[in-house]
């Protein structure tokens, strides 16, 4: 892959995100963690006095309990389901970024077993290092806090304040700049291991040395990812639209099935894709586009077609869940684009390094020159 370390490689990012192996590694963990997240939210609302049945015609396949009232262990049980999806989905953003490093070093042959092995050996720093860095920030607001409270002490207390002055303004610019990084560890963390296999503390300097001297650079970056992330599921839905409407003129033939492949298909469409959920998602103005590609029909099914109408709609539902595997992949690529382009700025080419004792030397020598000049 040809690379030009600059704004260009960004743009490939849709591209180098269309990979089976990248959309099935994010499937694998979306299909994971939307079932813990389902049955937990179902469970949630059950425990708080809502019947499965009411459930089902108010949320369907998308529940969410936190827009409910919630007895306490409700919201423990929603709370966990939404943080193991969100962890699934973290801690594959790290195998998908070395899934990526390895095509731009022209290994096309990195399995998701390889992927998952490596989640297992380095997430420790994926989860440590934005809790690390949300703690430095944590301990100046509680300092801070203990020397405010000695201010209060009668006569002496004002001098807590007026003494170290000059400590307190610099502390609350780095609690600002440590906001900021906290921030670009959520995003970037994923990223540093997966292409570095850096440890916590390593990946912890890395993140508040590129928010540093690339505060800008990250922020515009950031910027022009989203919308190629938006228009490259815009484009993904029009094939997948493209696709269902084909078949529904083949299909829905008076000649075929008629009416009857309207009735099992668009069943099945609308409680996997509903036209509200697909709204919020890509916007009111493409309602056009749904009605069209998207079979409706409100005919009532026998049991045969309802049992059809169930198992396309649990191949739909797998389709949904791989449009946002593409969307994650595309957001994961493009941030290994982005850090190889930081990164070069700096003198290190992650896609040229071999070992990590060599991105260790360079990282050095580069950190070295830069306190320097």
């Amino acid at each position: 892959m040809e690379i030009n370390y600059n704004i260009k490689d960004l743009f490939r990012a849709p591209r180098s995100a269309l990979s089976l192996t990248k959309i099935v590694t994010f499937l694998r963990a979306n299909i994971a963690g939307y079932l813990v997240y389902l049955i937990a939210n179902y469970l949630a609302l059950y425990l708080s006095g809502n019947a499965f049945v009411n459930i089902w015609q108010s949320h369907g396949v998308y529940p969410c309990a936190y827009i409910y009232e919630l007895n306490w262990y409700s919201s423990i049980i929603f709370w966990v389901s939404a943080s193991y999806w969100f962890l699934c989905i973290y801690g594959t953003m790290c195998a998908v970024s070395k899934i990526t490093l390895q095509e731009l070093k022209g290994d096309y042959f990195y399995s998701v077993q390889d992927a998952h092995r490596f989640i297992v050996k380095n997430w420790h720093a994926i989860v440590f290092t934005p809790s690390t860095i949300f703690a430095i920030l944590v301990f100046y607001v509680m300092t801070t806090s203990f020397f405010a409270f000695l201010s209060k002490a009668p006569l002496i207390g004002s001098l807590f304040l007026a003494i170290p002055f000059v400590i307190y303004l610099f502390g609350a610019i780095f609690a600002v700049f440590t906001l900021y990084t906290f921030f670009v560890s959520i995003l970037l963390t994923p990223t540093i291991v997966g292409t570095s296999e850096e440890d916590t503390m390593g990946t912890v300097f890395n993140i508040y040395t590129l928010s540093w001297r690339f505060p800008f650079e990250l922020i515009i970056y950031t910027i022009i990812l989203l919308p190629l992330i938006y228009l490259s599921q815009l484009f993904l839905v029009a094939l997948i639209g493209f696709g269902l409407k084909i078949m529904d003129l083949i299909f829905s033939n008076s000649l075929l099935m008629g009416e009857k492949f309207s009735a099992v298909l668009g069943n099945a469409a609308n409680i996997i894709i509903p036209k509200d959920l697909f709204d919020m998602t890509f916007g009111s103005f493409l309602a056009n586009f749904y009605d069209i590609f998207i079979p409706s029909s409100y005919k009532d099914l026998s049991g045969i077609e309802a049992l059809s109408s169930s198992l396309i709609g649990i191949f739909l539902l797998i389709v949904v869940l791989g449009c946002f595997s593409y969307a994650l992949s595309v957001f994961s690529s493009g941030y290994v684009f982005i850090l190889n382009i930081l990164k070069k700025k700096s003198g290190v080419d992650i896609a040229s390094i071999k070992s990590k004792d060599e991105l260790i030397a360079l990282s050095s020598d580069g950190t070295s020159k830069d306190l320097n000049n």
